[in-house]
């Protein structure tokens, strides 16, 4: 066993504090503030004995006391059997103990196993914070193992139990931590969730590396972001807005339930695709004549959320206007901008982030003292990763201040110059560093502002690249987010790099502090940093190579798009859209240029095509769809004419626009019977029918839909075959024949379920079970929406969701379940509402009327209510000129005899009218009453 894990597993000779690869114990008291406020003389009492427990306990088991906030205990043991046994004695006292006086005392502890620096008995370093990390998701009574702690613990006490809790993501924004909960017969074992990243609601980006020097600053945010609804943080490029946005948010996910989600503006030049971007984060889908921006501020409306808003300068106005709009419509909402400029907001809070803190003198400081500086910190610890040789000694310390101090502080310059140690010694850096700011300034040794300090640093690093990498690093400046190896190597197509040499120069660049890399679990993904791309950006115009670059990644990316429609039909949906939605900045990029003045319109067009696969932008798709369809002339190939059409019909008809679906596949077959092409003319042909049997002309659209089918099946397309049989099953099902409409709805269930189609599972499932309703069997409809629900929670669909919900609800009327058809009716209500729904909310506000009126054990005035809710309905189904479906008509006409009976019809009719003249927001709030 190495000396080490042996030392820290339970065999470490002791002499003096704890050291080298030691156990960390952190604690404290689970809501120690409402108790405080509630009886501080009581409190007192009560933490003064939690004291002597925690510190007896500690004592007893060789640890120390390095550190108490609070009632929150920081102590370190020479072994993890020591820290593990500590724990359990201080758990099982603390359960003994008699604390009714403050309504009980619950402890959370958390254990971790590291190495640290030791300074006059405190203790420093990454390994300490990941513990406070650890401690944080944790409960009262419940202590947590980091794996480090947990296979050491697997040496020295194997007797212990352990549950493994699985992989978590920590507020430290790294990498997840395989956590695991000790276990005790004594000891409370049963737990809510553990509040993780991996369970709270955000999609906070994971980091590749901790953040240092800034635990004044995350202070300072979070308590801003909780006095106000708008904080701006301000500062250069480079000064670390974003990283410190990003932990603030993170350490802020315990006050906003419904959670903190992270939209990047960077990669935007179109302003007017801000509120999609943002959207993303919440996967909503696109509506038809709704802008996106009130399709947020609809979803938004009742949520308790903060917005992480990043990089707003370039598009600063709109922004500002978006931000203001999301502000005044969601009462709830904050905002977290990130923006080198203010956004000029009425209530905007603007925090000016600092460089990092430098020494003023490096005279008589140690290395020790010296790491408690943030800059040097960062330095120390990318260096020390770029050169595993490296270590700040005390003769070190002067010149490792100087660079930083020259470097005014700028965390992206510190990396940028740490990154350098792998190949220079730290005096070399410095050496060189100043010869480049002499030649920059003409010779002057005076501090630099950090705009030219930052530019400074990323040309003396463009500098020292080869010319290869220069070349590779200019030409990826055209990539808009993220991008992957393989489109970097189309792009640099024609300068003979392969992929093999393509990766050699990326990892290059990565390791020179270029170029970010992130696993993302389905490949590696790379991009730059705001302030490099631009840079490079600017060395790419200057060659005069930007139009060149930005005709390759048009192809690269028609090329993606191509391939990516070839393998729709073998891919399960789940791949298909991993592959497809880290692409989707890039797709913006390259269209907005090939359809713009200066590209050229065929390669927008076939892009255009491609993006009508992505359902999730779709009224996006439909817009460079229609510009492309505009650029067409007597030099356009038929066949992309044609397709240019398909695509516009499929995203009409996603949009519901059915009509407008119908003329668009029929201007396809219109230029298909002069240039034939079988696979175009079957698709043609399933936009047409579909779009005919949903305007409710099921005869005409299902001739159309056999033909596809046949051209379909003969290309063994299975998806295809499956859309094209859910058409067929919802024509058969419109015109009565419900076995036929059974047997074709199940085979394209079965083709879904077996190519890993999940979105398009539900959609099916819920068709087949109002087949089985409207023939009566009522329990095989409540099993198949059943199923269809459990998926589409799986995929996290909201709209299959809205189907499904209240369906079931109305099975489970029909059998008398009013129970679980409220719950159902219940969640129905709040998603309709938050989707701006309108139909589904009606719905829903019937079903909830229906549970009234068909209950035995409803009250007079419950009743009446639902007589109220079944007027408005109806009125609002008449401005809508819209009809209640074969479910809901039975269930209206069942309710409206059951009210009329219990009410009297005088009393039943005169409700009826007082509910249609109510608000669709007084409705909702009565049904609330019914709930």
């Amino acid at each position: 066993m190495d000396a080490a894990v042996s030392a820290a597993a339970g065999g470490a000779t002791r002499t003096g504090l704890p050291s080298g690869n030691v156990a960390f114990l952190f604690t404290d008291i689970e809501g120690s503030t409402v108790r405080w406020d509630r009886d501080a003389p009581a409190m007192t009492q009560a933490v003064r004995r939690h004291d002597a427990i925690m510190r007896t306990a500690i004592a007893a088991h060789d640890g120390h006391v390095f550190k108490t906030i609070g009632d929150a205990f920081c102590a370190v043991f020479w072994t993890i059997a020591d820290g593990v046994s500590a724990v359990l004695d201080a758990q099982r006292t603390l359960a003994q103990e008699d604390f009714g006086a403050v309504d009980g005392i619950r402890v959370r502890m958390a254990l971790h196993v590291g190495t640290s620096d030791e300074r006059d008995g405190d203790y420093f370093g990454p390994t300490l914070n990941r513990v406070a990390r650890l401690l944080a998701i944790g409960h009262g009574q419940q202590v947590l193992l980091s794996t480090a702690a947990a296979e050491l613990l697997a040496l020295a006490m194997p007797d212990i139990a352990l549950r493994d809790m699985g992989e978590h993501r920590l507020k430290d924004l790294t990498a997840a931590e395989h956590v695991f909960q000790l276990l005790a017969d004594d000891l409370p074992t049963e737990f809510p969730k553990l509040k993780s990243l991996s369970v709270l609601n955000n999609n906070l980006p994971q980091q590749l590396t901790s953040l240092v020097g800034r635990d004044r600053e995350i202070t300072d945010i979070r308590a801003l972001v909780d006095k106000h609804r708008l904080v701006t943080l301000s500062g250069s490029g480079g000064v670390g807005k974003t990283r410190c946005a990003l932990q603030a948010g993170a350490e802020a996910l315990d006050g906003f339930s419904d959670g903190v989600w992270f939209a990047d503006l960077a990669p935007l030049t179109d302003a007017s695709l801000i509120a999609n971007v943002i959207a993303e984060a919440f996967e909503l889908q696109e509506q038809p004549d709704q802008p996106m921006l009130a399709a947020l501020v609809a979803h938004l409306k009742h949520k308790q959320t903060l917005l992480i808003i990043d990089n707003c300068e370039h598009l600063v106005h709109d922004a500002s206007k978006t931000i203001d709009a999301l502000l005044r419509g969601c009462p709830k909402v904050s905002v977290l901008a990130t923006s080198r400029e203010a956004l000029a907001i009425h209530g905007e809070t603007l925090y000016r982030m600092p460089s990092l803190a430098t020494p003023g003198s490096s005279r008589g400081l140690t290395a020790e003292r010296a790491l408690s500086f943030g800059a040097v910190a960062l330095f120390n610890g990318r260096a020390g990763s770029a050169n595993p040789n490296y270590r700040l000694t005390d003769e070190l310390v002067p010149v490792v201040c100087d660079i930083c101090r020259r470097l005014d502080g700028i965390p992206l310059a510190i990396e940028l110059a740490a990154a350098r140690v792998k190949v220079l010694s730290v005096p070399s850096l410095a050496q060189r560093l100043d010869e480049r700011f002499k030649i920059l300034t003409g010779g002057s040794r005076t501090a630099l502002p950090r705009q030219q300090t930052m530019r400074a640093l990323i040309d003396w690093s463009y500098d020292l690249l080869t010319e290869r990498e220069k070349e590779l690093f200019r030409f990826i400046s055209i990539f808009s987010g993220s991008f992957a190896l393989d489109a970097a190597t189309s792009v640099c197509a024609d300068k003979d790099i392969d992929d093999i040499e393509m990766l050699d120069l990326l990892t290059s660049l990565v390791d020179k502090s270029l170029v970010q890399a992130d696993d993302t679990g389905h490949d590696v993904r790379y991009r730059m940093l705001e302030s490099t791309r631009q840079y490079a950006r600017e060395k790419l115009v200057e060659r005069g190579e930007a139009d060149a670059i930005a005709r390759r990644h048009a192809e690269a990316y028609v090329a993606i798009s191509e391939e990516l429609d070839r393998g729709w039909d073998t891919m399960p949906d789940r791949d298909w859209l991993a592959r497809a939605e880290p692409e989707m900045e890039n797709w913006r990029a390259a269209i907005a240029w090939a359809l713009g003045s200066d590209g050229e319109s065929t390669i927008g067009q076939r892009l255009a095509v491609g993006l009508c696969w992505l359902e999730f932008a779709r009224v996006e798709g439909r817009r460079y769809v229609r510009t492309g369809l505009e650029k067409v002339t007597d030099q356009t190939p038929p066949h992309l004419v044609a397709d240019l059409h398909i695509a516009a019909s499929k995203l009409d008809s996603l949009l519901l626009s059915f009509k407008s679906s119908l003329s668009a596949a029929q201007r396809a077959l219109d230029v298909l019977e002069a240039s034939p092409d079988a696979g175009l003319l079957a698709n043609a042909q399933l936009c047409a029918g579909r779009a005919l049997v949903c305007l409710g002309r099921p005869s005409e659209g299902e001739p159309m839909l056999q033909s596809a089918l046949t051209t379909f099946r003969a290309a063994g397309l299975e998806k295809a075959i499956a859309n094209t049989l859910f058409s067929i099953g919802y024509a058969c099902a419109l015109k009565g024949d419900m076995p036929s409409a059974r047997e074709v709805l199940r085979e394209a269930a079965a083709i879904y379920d077996r190519t890993g189609a999940e979105e398009r599972l539900p959609a099916v499932l819920t068709l087949l079970a109002e087949a089985e309703f409207r023939t009566g069997d009522t329990q095989t409809a409540v099993m198949l929406a059943t199923r269809g629900l459990a998926a589409s929670r799986t995929i996290k669909n909201p709209m299959n969701l809205m189907n499904l919900l209240p369906n079931l609800a109305a099975y489970l009327i029909t059998l008398s379940k009013y129970d679980e058809a409220r719950s159902h009716a219940r969640e129905a209500l709040v998603l309709a509402r938050d989707e701006q729904a309108e139909m589904t909310v009606m719905f829903t506000l019937q079903h909830l009327a229906a549970i009234a009126a068909l209950r035995d054990d409803e009250s007079l005035e419950e009743r009446s209510r639902a007589a109220q809710l079944i007027g408005f309905v109806n009125a609002r189904l008449q401005a809508l000129d819209a009809q209640r479906e074969h479910t809901e008509q039975q269930e209206y006409e069942a309710v409206s005899a059951a009210l009329g009976a219990r009410l009297g019809a005088p009393r039943f009719e005169e409700l009826v009218r007082e509910g249609a003249l109510w608000t669709p927001d007084r409705a909702i709030d009565e049904a609330q009453a019914i709930l």
